[in-house]
């Protein structure tokens, strides 16, 4: 770490005696804006300038001496604390602190601190630092009163002394002492007369001072050799009968009268002399390090003629000179050249010569050639109004201006923004003036162009969301300085005197001080007249939409049912149709389908009339027509909206639908009856033939089976084997088409029993084939029993079937909602999931006789009879990995 407190320049030594010097350090000291201080080990004030006391509030006699907590909290002391220990150990200077300072009016100011340690040979003597008002870092320098005041002596004037006076003969005895040598020396006349001078000061001198061998040695040569005058100084130590002091030693040999070859040796006291010299020294040395402490300022000398004769670390830093290459230089150096061309050094010589200070700012030229913007204050050092020079103080103010700038540049691009923004903006004072606002706020308000500081809350009225008068302490700006809390998107009405409505959507926002109260608000307007007026319109169209919804609902309820005779669905359905148009009270309707029609209440026929015309696939003519009564005495430009045209159209449409699907029932129906007759026809009368068949077959194989070779014994089994399927297929269809005629009605059955039942129908097989079957507990259903066992039935002879091996099969229920979902798992050779889809079709089978007998009705008959049930049917497998066939059943539990 560099040492401070190096020696000072010439200009503070050379022909210039302790006081003055001092006093220019001073003068430098207080001439720099900021605060300087220098505190001890200890951590008290032995310095301030000018600006600390300004700043505190302080005297310098009631700083000086006492702890820096006198202007820290605790907290920031201890911290103070350790940021020194932490420079002592590292030997770094860290970033700046901030702290508060409490003044002596009790105000606390935030200060931004920068220290530095003080170390001399080795020794910490303390720290020496500045302080920066932060508030007030660009506090304007021409308010300051003059920087180069004379200040009062740091010293006093050495007081003369008494004088400590040896008289010694030619064998240099003590001939004679005063008693001011008695005093100082503390010792006795009587004691020392006529003794050797070489021995007292061996026996009893030399242990009162402070360095004795030099004592000695100096005084004995005076005597080795007596033909020289001898000067020098010496400290007394205290002991007793004497107290601590500093004497100057004289003397010179007696060449004449008695004591002639002798020698006189002469004392005085210069304990003040020597004591105000170190003061001056301590001084001296303490301004000098406060100047070089302050590395914020370039701060230096110049002679009368403009060379620099001094410079501080701080110049060092911010212009890149050291002393030894600009010391003795023009000060001119460091202007530019288009400055220096014109002049500018000598005129702020020459200003400062005359107005004693100036101040500038503007680029200054560094070491290595590169500018910076400077503050620079120029002030004239006189003596006895004799010019002595001149003080520069020189600041780096590079990145304050580029933080001016940058500041500039931000306001104008918020003055921009503000200006081109849609949205008005105004700042709103406690009293409810208008201190700042933007071209678009002052056009919502209606006030002139720059009028709105004129502006005030209570101007002009505002009404709320529901058109109430908005009392002033309701309004938004008002209402954030009471609550200090942000308001959003308040709905505000503003009546123009032309009857014209503003609607204002309003955010206000507190700006608040310190203490978290609000001193301004922020308010912003955005017009959502345009707005509000799309929403009126958007809910006037709602509100036509769900009359129109409310007309399909209600034709979609009336038309669902088709129990209701058409004369009473038609009444009914005229009677609340007129509620979906815009005059409900004054409306009336005619509905006609064929032969049917109804009208409401006082209809009757006239224009303008709505009226909507359809047809059914079978050229049923369906008309619907709406008209307002004669008395309605309705003013309007229009009677009838487009919406309104459309809405019956649209109910028109509904109504084709219903009695175009009850036509189509109707005659689905009739075909169903026909197609049923038929496959019940078709099966019954192939029965005949097919008996007829088969007696034969077996009239013929039981006369001639034994004349038959094995060829013709072969065919007659095909055809007996034959017929036998045709039978089956037949007895199926057959059961196919009567599914839904020849059902029973619906009723709770327990499934336990009905698998039970299909198990016995199956127990020939079931024991053929060793199959293993097993069931959970099934639950009870709404059914056709007969039906449901015939679907487990089919299900379970599959399942033996398709089975490879053994037979293991396992019927499962579980509960979904307000159904059964029931399956029946196997484990035999699984289908193709490609062909499921295809499993259910009649008469569709994937394997041939051969391989696996069935007539391809039984999955498609379970199909339909599932289906008759009001559930659905399908199947989960993959090759080699078993089936599940599934199917849904309505819980008994949950039926009316």
């Amino acid at each position: 770490m560099c040492e401070r407190g190096r020696p000072a320049n010439d200009v503070f030594s050379d022909n210039v005696d302790g006081s003055r010097a001092i006093q220019r350090y001073q003068t430098l000291v207080n001439a720099v804006n900021d605060g300087i201080y220098q505190l001890d080990t200890e951590g008290q004030f032995v310095a301030v300038n000018d600006s600390i006391v300004e700043e505190t509030g302080y005297a310098r006699e009631e700083l000086l001496g006492e702890h820096v907590s006198i202007l820290l909290d605790e907290e920031d002391v201890e911290f103070l604390e350790r940021e020194i220990d932490a420079r002592r150990e590292t030997g770094v200077d860290e970033e700046d602190v901030e702290f508060e300072i409490e003044t002596a009016d009790g105000d606390r100011v935030l200060c931004e601190f920068r220290f530095s340690l003080l170390v001399s040979n080795g020794e910490f003597e303390g720290t020496v630092g500045t302080v920066q008002i932060i508030d007030e870092r660009e506090r304007d320098h021409d308010a300051l009163a003059s920087i180069w005041e004379t200040h009062e002596s740091i010293s006093s004037v050495i007081d003369e002394a008494d004088v400590g006076v040896f008289v010694l003969d030619e064998k240099f005895d003590i001939a004679w002492i005063n008693e001011s040598v008695e005093e100082y020396f503390g010792v006795n006349r009587a004691d020392l007369i006529g003794r050797d001078k070489s021995a007292v000061i061996q026996e009893t001198i030399s242990n009162r001072v402070a360095d004795p061998e030099s004592f000695v040695e100096i005084v004995s040569t005076t005597y080795d050799d007596n033909s020289y005058v001898e000067q020098f100084e010496c400290r007394i130590t205290p002991g007793p009968g004497r107290e601590g002091r500093w004497l100057e030693h004289r003397s010179k040999p007696i060449e004449s009268g008695r004591y002639a070859g002798g020698r006189i040796e002469l004392y005085y006291d210069i304990t003040d002399r020597k004591e105000s010299e170190q003061a001056h020294q301590q001084s001296e040395h303490r301004f000098q390090s406060l100047v070089d402490a302050v590395e914020e300022y370039a701060i230096f000398m110049l002679d009368t003629e403009g060379r620099v004769v001094s410079w501080n670390e701080g110049a060092e830093r911010i212009k890149g000179y050291d002393a030894e290459h600009i010391l003795g230089e023009h000060f001119s150096v460091f202007y530019t050249d288009t400055d220096r061309a014109n002049d500018i050094p000598k005129r702020n010589l020459t200003q400062a010569r005359e107005a004693g200070t100036i101040e500038d700012e503007g680029w200054r030229v560094h070491a290595d050639g590169s500018t910076f913007w400077a503050n620079v204050t120029i002030t004239a050092i006189r003596d006895e109004g004799e010019l002595q020079g001149y003080a520069k103080i020189t600041r780096d103010m590079t990145d304050r201006r580029e933080r001016e700038q940058q500041l500039q540049r931000e306001r104008d691009l918020t003055e921009q923004i503000l200006e081109t923004s849609p949205v008005g903006i105004a700042v709103t004072n406690p009293d409810g003036s208008v201190s700042r606002a933007n071209e678009r706020m002052e056009t919502l308000l209606g006030v002139p162009s720059g009028g709105a500081s004129e502006y005030v809350a209570g101007q002009r009225d505002v009404f709320d969301a529901d058109g109430e008068l908005l009392p002033v302490t309701e309004r938004p700006a008002i209402r954030v300085f009471d609550t200090g809390e942000p308001l959003y998107d308040q709905e505000i009405l503003l009546k123009q005197s032309d009857d014209q409505r503003t609607w204002l959507s309003v955010n206000a926002t507190p700006i608040t001080d310190e203490r978290g109260e609000p001193k301004q608000v922020v308010t912003t307007a955005t017009d959502i007249t345009d707005l509000k007026e799309l929403v009126e319109r958007r809910k006037q169209a709602l509100e036509e939409r769900e009359k129109e919804l409310a007309a399909v609902q209600l034709a979609t309820n009336l038309f669902e049912t088709g129990d209701q005779p058409i004369d009473e669905l038609l009444d009914e359905f005229a009677t609340t149709l007129p509620q979906s148009f815009r005059y409900p009270e004054h409306t009336a309707a005619r509905i006609s389908v064929g032969d049917h029609e109804t009208t409401t209440e006082d209809y009757e026929s006239q224009m303008p009339e709505l009226t909507a015309h359809t047809r059914t696939a079978n050229e049923t003519p369906i008309t619907i027509s709406i008209v307002l009564l004669e008395n309605s005495n309705i003013e309007a430009e229009e009677l009838f909206l487009d919406e309104e045209q459309v809405l019956i159209d649209t109910l028109a449409t509904l109504v084709k639908f219903y009695f175009e699907r009850g036509e189509y029932i109707d005659e689905l129906q009739a075909e169903t009856r026909r197609l049923e007759q038929f496959a019940y026809a078709a099966s019954h009368d192939l029965q005949e033939p097919l008996r007829m068949i088969s007696s034969y077959l077996q009239l013929l194989d039981r006369r001639y089976g034994e004349s038959l070779d094995e060829e013709g014994t072969e065919f007659l089994e095909f055809a007996v084997n034959g017929a036998e399927r045709m039978r089956e297929m037949i007895d199926g269809l057959l059961a196919y088409s009567r599914v839904e005629t020849q059902g029973k009605p619906f009723e709770p059955i327990d499934l336990d029993e009905v698998l039970k039942d299909a198990l016995a129908d199956l127990e020939v097989r079931i024991d053929e084939q060793n199959a293993k079957i097993t069931a959970d507990s099934l639950p009870e259903v709404l059914g056709d029993t007969s039906q449901l066992r015939q679907v487990f039935q089919n299900l379970l002879d599959n399942a033996i079937e398709y089975s490879d091996g053994t037979p293991r099969i396992h019927v499962s229920a579980e509960k979904r909602d307000e159904e059964w979902i029931i399956s029946v798992r196997d484990q035999g050779i699984g289908i193709d999931p490609k062909k499921t889809e295809h499993i259910f079709e009649v008469f569709h089978r994937l394997h041939n006789q051969d391989e696996h007998t069935g007539t391809g009705i039984g999955l498609a008959l379970c199909e339909r009879v599932i289906e008759r049930h009001g559930g659905e049917i399908w199947v989960e497998s993959e090759p080699g990995e078993g089936s599940t066939f599934s199917f849904t059943l309505p819980d008994a539990s949950d039926r009316d």
